[in-house]
C-alpha cells in the first residue's frame, strides 16, 4: 500500500514543456497531507476491526463454549429428569410392594387373630358346658340327697324308739344273768380258810 513519503519522495522525470515543477509539488504536498490524514484513520480503523475481530473471535469462542456449556447442562437436566423419574418409579414399585406386603400380613394376623378368637371362644363354649354340666350334676345330687333325707328321717326316728326297749331289755338281761352266775371267788376264799382252821 503506498505510504505518505512514498508520495513525498516520489520524483518525476521532466520533459519538454512539462508540468510546472512548483505548481506538482505544491499539489503533492497537499496529496501527500490529506493522505496522511486518510492513512492515519485506516491504521487506525484497522486497529479498531482488528481488535472487534479478536473480541469477535472470543465472543464466538465464547458463544461456543455457552453452546456447549447449555447442551450439556440441558443434557445433565434432562439424565437427572430420566433417572429422578427412574428412582421415583422405584420408589413407587417399593412402596406398591411393601404396602402389599403389610396388607397381606395384616389379613393373615387378622385370619390368625380370628382363628385364635374362634379357637378361644369354643374352649370358652365347652368350659362353660362342662361347668353347666357339673352344676347341673350337682344340684342333682343335692336334690337327691335331699329327698333321701326327708325319706330317712322317720324312720331313724322309729328305729330310736324301738331301740330304747330292746337296749333297757338286753341291759336288764345282762344284770340277771351276772347274778346268777356264781362267786367262784368268794367260795374258794371260805375253803381255804376252813382247810387253815384244820390244821390248826
Amino acid at each position: 500500500m503506498l505510504t505518505p513519503m512514498d508520495i513525498h519522495n516520489k520524483e518525476f522525470k521532466r520533459g519538454f514543456r512539462g508540468y510546472s515543477e512548483e505548481d506538482v509539488d505544491a499539489f503533492m504536498n497537499n496529496i501527500a497531507g490529506d493522505y496522511e490524514k486518510v492513512y492515519r484513520e485506516y491504521c487506525e480503523l484497522k486497529e479498531r476491526c482488528d481488535s472487534l475481530q479478536d473480541k469477535l473471535t472470543q465472543y464466538e469462542k465464547m458463544e461456543a463454549t455457552m453452546n456447549s456449556t447449555l447442551m450439556l447442562a440441558q443434557q445433565t437436566a434432562e439424565n437427572v429428569k430420566v433417572s429422578a423419574r427412574k428412582e421415583a418409579d422405584l420408589i413407587l414399585q417399593e412402596a406398591e410392594s411393601k404396602k402389599k406386603q403389610m396388607l397381606d400380613e395384616t389379613m393373615m394376623n387378622l385370619q390368625k387373630s380370628q382363628q385364635e378368637w374362634e379357637k378361644l371362644k369354643a374352649q370358652t363354649g365347652a368350659y362353660r358346658a362342662k361347668c353347666r354340666a357339673i352344676l347341673t350334676s350337682q344340684l342333682k345330687l343335692l336334690d337327691d340327697m335331699a329327698l333321701d333325707g326327708e325319706a330317712a328321717a322317720p324312720v331313724a326316728s322309729d328305729k330310736a324308739v324301738a331301740v330304747k326297749p330292746a337296749a333297757a331289755a338286753v341291759a336288764v338281761s345282762a344284770e340277771a344273768a351276772q347274778k346268777a352266775v356264781p362267786d367262784h371267788g368268794s367260795h374258794d376264799g371260805k375253803d381255804a380258810e376252813k382247810d387253815a382252821n384244820k390244821a390248826k
